[in-house]
């Protein structure tokens, strides 16, 4: 997949720009990736931290996701708002709930940064950290969250708005089910997602993450690139 001579290409065609991948097979359990020294800023992939982190506050208080909570999650991840990531990070305490939050779930190459207005999305996090948070929070295969909340936040990612659904979608054939996050911010062009397979196949894991981009268009078409990289080695 990340051969020699596809990282090689990929340092060639973007020159300057920042890109780190890591992919994991549910089928075989092996871990690929592309610059996994690379720490990026999240950008609006943070809000799947947050949601991670709402849907267990719920689980460890014995009760469902309230209603007010359902309010912030729901434009939150389908349509990236920012003011509901807002209101739920303060509503649990800002960046101590969050580095809590962030110890429970392992993201130890996540570092967060202060609560002064939108700089939550200055955090930055690697592309394994992601796939980690993803295979506890989608699937379950280790970590804090219950099957009943787990479902919150599957069904929330699999409801994101037909604009937003770029990135880790690039390459997957018809018949896979993709549950993601974008995060786009100035120069910053992220996606992650977990794509699952027809019938009994698993999928993968996926998160692209990137910096260093004039604009948004550029950004998404060299992570659709990686995308597509992924997808045709993952989805045979």
């Amino acid at each position: 997949m990340f051969t020699d001579e596809v990282v090689a290409q990929i340092a060639a065609d973007y020159p300057g720009k920042l890109i780190t991948a890591w992919v994991h097979d549910l089928r075989t359990g092996c871990d690929y990736s592309l610059n996994p020294q690379n720490r990026q800023r999240t950008a609006s992939v943070f809000k799947v931290m947050v949601m991670a982190g709402t849907l267990l506050e719920a689980q460890n208080e014995g009760r469902p996701v309230s209603d007010w909570e359902m309010s912030q999650l729901t434009p939150m991840i389908t349509r990236s708002t920012n003011d509901e990531v807002r209101a739920l990070w303060n509503h649990f305490g800002g960046s101590p709930w969050f580095k809590t939050q962030r110890d429970i779930f392992g993201l130890g190459q996540t570092r967060v940064t202060a609560d002064d207005g939108s700089s939550w999305g200055l955090t930055t996090t690697s592309a394994r950290d992601q796939v980690n948070l993803l295979r506890q929070v989608l699937l379950g295969q280790w970590g804090p969250l219950q099957a009943e909340y787990r479902a919150v936040a599957l069904d929330l990612m699999t409801s994101v708005v037909s604009s937003q659904t770029w990135g880790v979608t690039a390459g997957v054939p018809s018949g896979w089910r993709v549950a993601l996050k974008n995060g786009f911010a100035g120069p910053t062009i992220n996606s992650v997602g977990w794509v699952d397979g027809p019938g009994s196949d698993p999928g993968y894991v996926v998160a692209i993450l990137s910096q260093g981009w004039p604009d948004h268009p550029a950004g998404i078409a060299a992570v659709e690139r990686v995308s597509r990289i992924v997808a045709d080695a993952m989805t045979r």
